[in-house]
């Protein structure tokens, strides 16, 4: 049955056209996944299905009296005074209206009606209270703590006010209401966002246990691959359906782009050959008046303006930032050696008690475990940063030259321009600093920017910019893929891939933990434990783990 239909869909703002005749339906128990270029109207579509957006032409149908639920990527915008455990309740509208509905006729029970009156209300009370019963009106309680225990929500913030909360807890929260409302069409804009990969591999779990439709807006790869039945790919305002989860679009994207531009250069090839033809003909025609010549020239005029009439656009490359790390070769063997370290944060909390770590030059690792189970503390500790109190040994190699990437990208003027915090960061003349910053995406004016101005995606650009103008052998980044679009990743990525020294990195990213990792460290219990592998060779000993117990 048909949950969604979209058909031909157009959105215009005040600079163009952002996409147009947009197209596609979703059944029970497909989901599909809205991927481009940041800009491309992914979550202005989103929005578009919510109703939350006006549509400019053609029209969004929606399955009469389907349950929607929308997960906004911006969950502090809502303002909304209740306690948390109202605004979950919310999820069911349905339930709470039977409540009230069976409170009223309990009070219109206990006052004097005659008997013929009271077993009429009886029976109304006893059919509504059936269907409350099926419905799970009973189960509300144990829905939203088998939600929020998923999600690893404190329950101890069900009774604070919503608006009270962080920004974080907002975003769990109104991750936790949507699921409540158990769907017919799901909405989702960016889920994963701040989740950490136990919170998002349980989402992953509920949310296949529905059986409506779901769309979904991620730059989480690993999510779209589990997620995903078809992919939408807006591309220059223009929609495709592709028939595939992630990867495999990725893959017959590639390939479609390489048979269109062969057909676009054989095209070119036979253009350019008809105009030489016609040039020649119309030349030999004209000078030696010969009629036949000119009816060949003019014969071969009507077949070039067929072709160019129904010509093959060029397909278009995406632009795409330069990064090469300006790698210095020579690397201390031992590259870091910890051994017995605790941190502690006063005399009875630990973040992390008695561990060992050993990374030799060359390795790959990739820190991974819950929000707050000590990873950045950690690297902090490594790169000497914060003054975080610690006891035990911490070695880092001589010759190790660490590039480092924060989680929080903080600058130390934000009041002052792009350009001149990258000329006074790098010490490169201004030409040089304007060309650098041009091969990351800032142009013209962009350069101008306040810092304090700057997206988190750019403030990413800025400082991987910065990082590549020293000589390094040792990488530590900490979620580098956080608040990048997808083209943004496969670049750096590429450059990663082309680094031959160390590379250390936390993250939340299964994709990229399994594209990098040849080893894997959980932090759990204040402890650390190696696993051999990338993200999907650690899942797997985990199994194995769990069966043997």
């Amino acid at each position: 049955m048909i949950i969604l239909n979209v058909d031909k869909v157009s959105k215009s703002f005040g600079y163009g056209v952002l996409f147009e005749n947009i197209s596609f339906s979703l059944n029970e128990g497909e989901a599909i996944s809205i991927v481009g270029p940041n800009g491309c109207g992914k979550s202005t579509l989103l929005k578009m299905i919510a109703g939350k957006e006006k549509v400019d032409s053609g029209f969004i149908n929606i399955k009469k009296n389907a349950k929607v639920a929308y997960l906004d990527q911006v969950g502090s915008s809502i303002n909304d005074e209740r306690s948390v455990y109202e605004f979950l309740k919310d999820a069911f509208a349905d339930l709470n209206d039977m409540h009230k509905r069976l409170k009223n006729l309990e009070n219109q029970m206990n006052t004097e009606v005659d008997e013929n009156e009271q077993n009429k209300l009886m029976i109304r009370y006893c059919n509504l209270i059936e269907k409350f019963s099926l419905n799970g009106g009973y189960d509300i309680d144990i829905n939203i703590n088998t939600v929020i225990d998923g999600l690893k929500i404190d329950r101890g913030i069900l009774n604070k006010s919503f608006n009270n909360l962080s920004g974080g807890e907002k975003t769990l929260v109104q991750l936790a209401k949507a699921l409540l409302i158990k769907p017919d069409l799901f909405l989702l804009d960016e889920p994963t966002n701040h989740l950490d990969i136990e919170r998002i591999e349980w989402l992953e779990d509920y949310i296949k246990s529905f059986k409506g439709a779901i769309v979904i807006v991620s730059h989480d790869r690993y999510f779209l691959d589990k997620m995903s039945t078809k992919i939408l790919n807006i591309d220059n305002g223009k929609g495709k359906i592709y028939f595939a989860n992630y990867t495999k679009f990725v893959e017959e994207k590639q390939k479609n782009f390489e048979k269109q531009m062969n057909d676009y250069k054989l095209q070119q090839n036979t253009i350019k050959r008809l105009e030489e033809q016609i040039k020649y003909f119309s030349e030999r025609g004209m000078a030696t008046n010969s009629s036949s010549l000119c009816d060949r020239a003019h014969a071969l005029q009507t077949q070039l303006d067929r072709i160019k009439k129904s010509a093959i656009q060029k397909p278009r490359e995406q632009k795409k930032i330069n990064l090469d790390f300006n790698e210095l070769k020579k690397s201390s063997k031992r590259v870091i050696e910890i051994k017995n370290l605790t941190i502690k944060i006063d005399e009875n909390n630990y973040i992390l008690k008695n561990v060992d770590l050993h990374v030799c030059a060359g390795e790959r690792v990739a820190f991974i475990g819950s929000n707050g189970s000590g990873k950045t503390s950690l690297v902090k500790v490594i790169l000497q940063k914060d003054n975080l109190p610690f006891v035990g040994d911490v070695f880092v190699g001589p010759s190790v030259k660490i590039g480092y990437l924060p989680q929080i990208i903080n600058f130390p003027n934000g009041e002052m321009k792009l350009l001149d915090y990258f000329i006074d960061q790098s010490g490169l003349p201004e030409k040089v600093a304007r060309q650098i910053l041009s091969s990351f995406q800032f142009y013209k004016e962009d350069v101008n920017k306040r810092i304090k101005n700057l997206s988190g995606g750019e403030r990413v650009r800025v400082k991987l910019a910065e990082l590549l103008q020293h000589q390094i052998n040792t990488l530590i980044f900490d979620e580098p893929t956080n608040h990048i679009d997808i083209e943004t990743k496969e670049v750096l990525e590429k450059a990663i891939s082309n680094f031959d020294g160390t590379f250390i990195f936390i993250s939340h990213d299964r994709y990229f933990i399994n594209k990098f990792a040849d080893r894997v460290i959980e932090f759990k219990d204040k402890n650390l434990k190696s696993y051999l592998g990338g993200y999907d060779d650690y899942k797997n000993e985990k199994i194995k783990e769990r069966l043997k117990n």
